[in-house]
């Protein structure tokens, strides 16, 4: 059992029980944030942030199994709180999808080799991919 993974009842009067696992999202854009959770939301318990520094709040407070994380944000830029997370021993071990409109090979490889990212997708994504990766590294699939 994943330690960052909630029991929770499915409901009262079942005897059923579920281990629900977190992810953080953290991005500026309202839209693909309430996207995401949307699309998130019937298989995880998610938590969101509009900022970096906010995003790097919440995941000290929920410890999810997977951050979600825009790149270019307000406050506290995607690189930094990548970096942040790998060099505290914590948070080192959540698992990172960059979501980023990024699209150079440069900006890739840099999410992935120097911030420690797990993986990266481009926005706008399919769907079915967004879902097959967040599942693969939040150990649901």
């Amino acid at each position: 059992m994943n330690i960052s993974q909630r029991r929770i009842d499915a409901a009262p009067q079942s005897r059923y029980t579920a281990w629900v696992k977190r992810v953080v999202v953290v991005d500026d854009d309202d839209d693909m944030r309430q996207l995401m959770c949307l699309l998130l939301s019937d298989r995880y318990e998610v938590s969101t942030a509009n900022n970096g520094a906010r995003g790097l709040e919440v995941v000290r407070a929920v410890r999810p199994d997977l951050l979600v994380l825009d790149l270019l944000m307000p406050i506290m830029h995607g690189f930094e709180v990548c970096q942040r997370m790998r060099a505290d021993p914590e948070l080192k071990n959540i698992k990172i999808l960059i979501s980023s409109s990024k699209s150079y090979a440069h900006d890739v490889r840099t999410a992935v080799e120097e911030t420690g990212a797990d993986d990266y997708i481009v926005k706008p994504f399919e769907v079915t991919e967004f879902n097959r990766r967040v599942d693969t590294l939040a150990g649901s699939a």
